[in-house]
Protein backbone atom coordinates (compact mmCIF):
# COMPACT_ATOMS: atom_id res chain seq x y z
CA UNK A 1 0.00 0.00 0.00
CA UNK A 2 0.99 3.44 -1.23
CA UNK A 3 1.79 6.23 1.46
CA UNK A 4 -1.14 8.36 -0.15
CA UNK A 5 -3.24 5.15 0.10
CA UNK A 6 -2.12 4.64 3.62
CA UNK A 7 -3.20 8.54 4.59
CA UNK A 8 -6.60 8.67 2.92
CA UNK A 9 -7.65 5.56 4.61
CA UNK A 10 -6.59 6.62 7.58
CA UNK A 11 -7.86 10.02 6.80
CA UNK A 12 -11.34 8.62 6.04
CA UNK A 13 -10.93 6.51 9.21
CA UNK A 14 -10.61 9.66 11.27
CA UNK A 15 -13.44 11.18 10.10
CA UNK A 16 -16.01 8.18 11.28
CA UNK A 17 -13.88 8.05 14.47
CA UNK A 18 -15.51 11.94 15.26
CA UNK A 19 -18.78 10.86 13.91
CA UNK A 20 -18.73 8.29 17.02
CA UNK A 21 -17.72 10.96 19.17
CA UNK A 22 -20.04 13.14 18.26
CA UNK A 23 -22.64 10.50 20.04
CA UNK A 24 -20.91 9.89 23.02
CA UNK A 25 -21.98 11.29 26.19
CA UNK A 26 -19.22 11.45 28.34
CA UNK A 27 -16.19 12.54 28.41
CA UNK A 28 -14.47 9.60 30.00
CA UNK A 29 -15.67 7.60 27.95
CA UNK A 30 -15.00 10.03 24.98
CA UNK A 31 -11.11 9.92 26.16
CA UNK A 32 -11.53 6.05 26.24
CA UNK A 33 -12.45 5.58 22.67
CA UNK A 34 -9.74 7.64 21.62
CA UNK A 35 -6.90 5.40 23.33
CA UNK A 36 -8.37 2.73 21.79
CA UNK A 37 -8.07 3.44 18.15
CA UNK A 38 -5.11 3.26 15.82
CA UNK A 39 -2.61 5.19 16.52
CA UNK A 40 -2.41 6.50 13.34
CA UNK A 41 -6.22 6.98 13.08
CA UNK A 42 -5.46 9.56 16.20
CA UNK A 43 -2.98 11.22 14.24
CA UNK A 44 -5.07 12.06 11.31
CA UNK A 45 -8.15 12.78 13.53
CA UNK A 46 -5.56 15.44 15.25
CA UNK A 47 -4.82 17.11 12.01
CA UNK A 48 -8.14 16.79 10.54
CA UNK A 49 -9.35 18.84 13.43
CA UNK A 50 -6.86 21.59 12.51
CA UNK A 51 -7.84 21.52 9.03
CA UNK A 52 -11.33 21.65 10.30
CA UNK A 53 -10.65 24.97 12.58
CA UNK A 54 -9.36 26.60 9.49
CA UNK A 55 -5.49 26.13 9.66
CA UNK A 56 -3.23 25.10 6.62
CA UNK A 57 -2.05 21.42 7.83
CA UNK A 58 0.77 19.77 5.75
CA UNK A 59 1.01 16.14 6.87
CA UNK A 60 4.13 14.42 6.94
CA UNK A 61 4.85 12.39 3.95
CA UNK A 62 5.04 9.37 6.24
CA UNK A 63 3.90 7.76 9.70
CA UNK A 64 7.22 6.36 11.16
CA UNK A 65 10.59 7.82 10.55
CA UNK A 66 8.98 11.07 10.08
CA UNK A 67 11.53 12.62 12.48
CA UNK A 68 9.15 13.54 15.32
CA UNK A 69 6.87 15.50 13.30
CA UNK A 70 3.28 14.47 12.13
CA UNK A 71 2.54 17.37 10.55
CA UNK A 72 3.22 21.52 10.53
CA UNK A 73 0.12 24.33 10.67
CA UNK A 74 0.64 27.63 9.28
CA UNK A 75 -0.36 30.27 11.56
CA UNK A 76 -0.47 34.10 11.10
CA UNK A 77 2.65 33.47 14.12
CA UNK A 78 4.75 30.97 11.28
CA UNK A 79 5.37 27.43 11.40
CA UNK A 80 3.50 24.89 14.42
CA UNK A 81 5.08 21.59 14.56
CA UNK A 82 2.08 18.87 15.42
CA UNK A 83 2.74 15.84 17.24
CA UNK A 84 0.23 12.96 17.86
CA UNK A 85 0.82 10.21 20.25
CA UNK A 86 -2.34 7.96 21.32
CA UNK A 87 -1.20 6.64 24.69
CA UNK A 88 -3.22 4.35 27.06
CA UNK A 89 -1.44 5.21 30.02
CA UNK A 90 0.78 7.88 31.19
CA UNK A 91 2.87 9.59 28.10
CA UNK A 92 6.78 9.20 28.24
CA UNK A 93 8.67 12.54 29.18
CA UNK A 94 11.22 11.46 26.98
CA UNK A 95 8.63 12.20 23.98
CA UNK A 96 7.87 15.18 25.25
CA UNK A 97 11.56 16.48 26.16
CA UNK A 98 12.60 15.04 22.03
CA UNK A 99 9.64 17.00 20.70
CA UNK A 100 10.18 20.26 22.97
CA UNK A 101 14.15 20.22 21.40
CA UNK A 102 13.13 19.34 17.86
CA UNK A 103 10.85 23.03 18.45
CA UNK A 104 13.06 24.48 19.86
CA UNK A 105 16.49 24.01 17.34
CA UNK A 106 13.76 24.77 14.37
CA UNK A 107 12.96 28.25 16.27
CA UNK A 108 9.41 26.67 15.83
CA UNK A 109 6.35 26.36 18.32
CA UNK A 110 4.85 22.70 18.80
CA UNK A 111 1.65 20.97 20.16
CA UNK A 112 1.83 17.57 21.76
CA UNK A 113 -1.22 16.18 21.34
CA UNK A 114 -2.04 12.89 23.15
CA UNK A 115 -5.05 10.30 24.78
CA UNK A 116 -2.80 9.61 27.84
CA UNK A 117 -2.15 11.05 31.22
CA UNK A 118 0.51 13.98 31.71
CA UNK A 119 2.57 13.22 34.69
CA UNK A 120 4.44 15.87 36.31
CA UNK A 121 7.85 14.46 34.43
CA UNK A 122 5.84 15.01 31.14
CA UNK A 123 4.89 18.86 32.34
CA UNK A 124 8.50 19.22 33.36
CA UNK A 125 9.99 18.12 30.38
CA UNK A 126 7.86 20.45 28.07
CA UNK A 127 9.53 24.21 27.26
CA UNK A 128 7.81 27.60 26.53
CA UNK A 129 7.41 26.68 23.21
CA UNK A 130 5.29 23.38 23.85
CA UNK A 131 1.51 23.17 24.12
CA UNK A 132 0.39 19.51 25.70
CA UNK A 133 -3.25 19.25 25.02
CA UNK A 134 -4.76 16.57 26.49
CA UNK A 135 -8.18 15.58 28.24
CA UNK A 136 -10.66 17.96 27.72
CA UNK A 137 -8.71 20.02 25.52
CA UNK A 138 -7.78 17.09 23.43
CA UNK A 139 -11.63 16.94 23.53
CA UNK A 140 -12.41 20.64 22.63
CA UNK A 141 -9.58 20.17 19.73
CA UNK A 142 -11.16 17.14 17.88
CA UNK A 143 -14.75 18.15 18.52
CA UNK A 144 -14.31 21.58 17.62
CA UNK A 145 -15.08 23.32 20.12
CA UNK A 146 -13.39 26.93 21.70
CA UNK A 147 -9.92 25.13 23.28
CA UNK A 148 -7.76 28.21 25.38
CA UNK A 149 -3.59 28.12 24.62
CA UNK A 150 -1.45 27.73 27.36
CA UNK A 151 1.87 28.39 25.17
CA UNK A 152 3.64 31.33 26.44
CA UNK A 153 4.06 32.94 23.28
CA UNK A 154 4.40 36.40 24.04
CA UNK A 155 3.54 38.85 21.08
CA UNK A 156 4.44 35.96 18.30
CA UNK A 157 1.07 33.98 18.56
CA UNK A 158 -1.45 35.39 21.39
CA UNK A 159 -4.05 33.33 20.46
CA UNK A 160 -4.15 30.09 18.63
CA UNK A 161 -7.79 28.35 19.11
CA UNK A 162 -9.87 31.53 20.70
CA UNK A 163 -10.51 33.30 18.47
CA UNK A 164 -8.53 30.91 15.48
CA UNK A 165 -6.69 32.81 13.52
CA UNK A 166 -6.13 30.99 10.41
CA UNK A 167 -4.14 31.55 7.01
CA UNK A 168 -6.42 31.61 4.16
CA UNK A 169 -6.17 29.08 1.62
Amino acid sequence: MTNDTRHSKNISRAHAVMDTLRKIKHQGQKLEYLRKIDPYVFEELVLNALEGAGYRVQRSPRYSGDGGIDGTLSSSAGTIFIQSKRYRGHINAGHVKEFAALCSANDVYGFFVHTGKTGGMSKSSKSKRVDIISGSRLLKLVTRSKLTPRLTLGYKLKCLFSPLTPNKR
